[in-house]
């Protein structure tokens, strides 16, 4: 009774160590085992359980998503057989490799490029659009883009034709005609209108182009295609003139962009047509934005397409455009921006540059308001309050070049004030005597809307009083009063004229006006020169030329009466024996001095 009460205040661990209570050994031991089948199972649903979760991409990087699963596999360390009891053969193997692929590409997207798109299809839009953002996406091989020729079809504009609002304070200026009578031309208030450069868009639809004629034409930049999506099927295809119009628009010294007729409806499209369109753009120098022309119309597979989702489509192209050096734009037309993108379109507006869509009837052949096939200064631009650098004004415009109608385009290069230009005359009123050689143009020079001084573009005409056209020529050797119409054609304000009067005197005048030496006084005795007659009295014969100063003629010296010349009495140095000569300092000659015929 001793020993058992002795056993009895011995715990239960002090029984299971000593050797001769077995009983209490093996009860423990069987507790042991059954907590330790307990906590495996348990770990092993545990396991089973966390081999399924998705990483989410914006949250754990790749290595870090195979790291956690490893560390999982750490915890079954009471278990150091499993991984070979589980291991399959190698057939399983791959198998179980492309199970556990699936769950870790969302934490691929972090952690390395996409190689294949098709592979994350199971990602929502703004999950892709966020790694396309991050850099994360490839641009897709060109031989894994699937295309389908028969897809490139010729497609029609859809949109709005807008009547071209009335101009207020940016009038068109018209060309100033010329006035009735010789006034200047009226001052031109000032205009405020854009620059711009002249452009069109093309597709191999526009056929073989005489690039060279069309620089001539005025066009300094062109939009090119190199591809679009089926707007029914939506399969991609090239354009196949893509490589042959770039070459020659920019041999030809045209500024060349690029755009992509897109179908897309899903960021996936969007990236593949990006993709496609990076391709076909290798191994060129483009000059201008790469265009995402997204359209829509009527049987158009892009119908539905609206708001967010619409936003992310266009944000996902010129993302992936923009990391890719080229600069990124959209083409879209009113509805498109206002009704489509809606809320959405500072979004993209004020990220991407705008190519704008919104063609004026006035410039329509078919218009009875046509005026003119291309834009010109003056001419108002649609009034948004987004901006926009490409204008495309026109659907049928006709380029020399292009055998086909073509879309017509402005590049907005900003907005100047253009001034009244002016005519600079200094001389209004000219004199001269018949055969006098004049140019009219002397001190003539103009002054363009923008502030610049030329003489070119500055021309004048002539007429009599009884308003009949006349050469130079005639009027210098021709008696009478002409005016002089200087016209000059200001490059953006069309032209002006102003005028000067011109009136031809009779007589004979030289270019130098130097008076001529008289004859030998030995020969004029014998009778007066005619080419240098002396002074005569009235109604004297020129033969026998008398002293009287009354009867002077335009000779320029007098002839001496006697045989021997005279000496002036005021002069006190003897002179030697010539004739008298004007003073130097006039311009007409000077007559002998009274005292000097006096004393002849």
């Amino acid at each position: 009774m001793k020993k058992k009460a002795e056993k009895e205040k011995q715990g239960a661990f002090a029984r299971f160590c000593s050797a001769s209570e077995k009983t209490a050994r093996l009860s423990l031991i069987l507790a042991a085992v059954i907590v330790l089948g307990t906590v495996g199972t348990v770990c092993a649903a545990a396991i089973s359980s966390n081999s399924g979760i998705e990483i989410p991409s914006e949250n754990v990087e790749l290595n870090a998503a195979e790291q956690y699963l490893a560390q999982v596999n750490m915890n079954r360390g009471t278990e150091p057989e499993e991984p070979e009891q589980t291991e399959p053969s190698n057939e399983p193997a791959e198998e179980t490799a492309s199970e556990e692929t699936k769950p870790t590409k969302r934490g691929g997207l972090t952690g390395e490029n996409v190689a294949d798109v098709k592979d994350l299809k199971s990602l929502s839009d703004e999950d892709l659009l966020k790694a396309v953002k991050q850099g994360k996406v490839k641009v897709i091989a060109k031989k894994d883009i699937k295309q389908d020729q028969s897809q490139n079809v010729k497609t029609t504009h859809k949109g709005t034709i807008a009547d071209a609002p009335k101009a207020t304070n940016t009038p068109k200026p018209k060309p100033t005609t010329a006035a009735s009578t010789p006034k200047p031309t009226p001052t031109m208030a000032p205009i405020t209108v854009v620059n711009y450069e002249l452009g069109i868009d093309i597709s191999e639809f526009q056929g073989d182009i005489n690039w060279t004629k069309v620089k001539n034409d005025g066009i300094k930049f062109a939009f090119i295609r190199c591809g679009g999506r089926g707007y029914t099927k939506g399969t991609c295809y090239e354009d196949k003139k893509f490589a042959k119009n770039v070459t020659n628009a920019k041999k030809a010294g045209i500024k060349v962009g690029v755009y992509f007729f897109s179908q897309a409806i899903t960021v996936e499209e969007a990236i593949e047509e990006a993709s496609l369109t990076i391709a076909m753009c290798k191994g060129y120098n483009i000059d201008l934005p790469v265009v995402m022309d997204w359209e829509t119309g009527s049987g158009y597979r892009t119908q539905p397409l609206k708001g967010e989702a619409f936003a992310n489509v266009l944000d996902a192209f010129c993302t992936l455009i923009g990391k890719n050096g080229y600069t990124p734009a959209v083409y879209l037309c009113s509805d498109d921006i206002n009704n489509r993108l809606g809320k959405y379109q500072s979004r993209i507006l004020g990220n991407y540059k705008l190519w704008y869509a919104y063609p004026y009837s006035c410039y329509w052949p078919a218009s009875k308001s046509f005026k003119s096939n291309y834009y010109q200064t003056g001419d108002t631009v649609p009034p948004r309050s987004f901006a926009f650098e490409y204008w495309q004004y026109s659907w049928h415009g006709k380029v020399a070049g292009i055998g086909t109608e073509v879309d017509l385009n402005i590049r907005i290069l900003g907005k100047t004030t253009l001034k009244a230009p002016e005519i600079s005359i200094t001389n209004k009123t000219i004199t001269s005597q018949t055969g006098q050689n004049i140019n009219p143009m002397d001190g003539v020079k103009a002054k363009t809307s923008q502030g610049d001084w030329t003489t070119n573009n500055l021309s004048y005409s002539l007429k009599t009083e009884a308003g009949q056209d006349i050469s130079l020529d005639q009027a210098k050797n021709t008696v009478g009063k002409y005016t002089i119409t200087y016209t000059f054609k200001d490059p953006f304000r069309g032209s002006i004229q102003a005028t000067a009067s011109w009136e031809v005197k009779a007589g004979t005048v030289t270019d130098t006006p130097v008076p001529t030496p008289t004859t030998d006084p030995t020969e004029s005795s014998g009778g007066g020169s005619t080419d240098t007659p002396s002074p005569t009295p009235q109604g004297g014969s020129t033969d026998t030329p008398s002293p009287t100063p009354q009867g002077s003629t335009d000779s320029p010296a007098p002839t001496p009466t006697t045989a021997q010349p005279p000496e002036p009495t005021n002069s006190p140095v003897p002179t030697p024996p010539e004739p008298t000569k004007p003073e130097p300092t006039k311009p007409e000659p000077t007559k002998p001095a009274a005292d000097t015929t006096e004393t002849t």
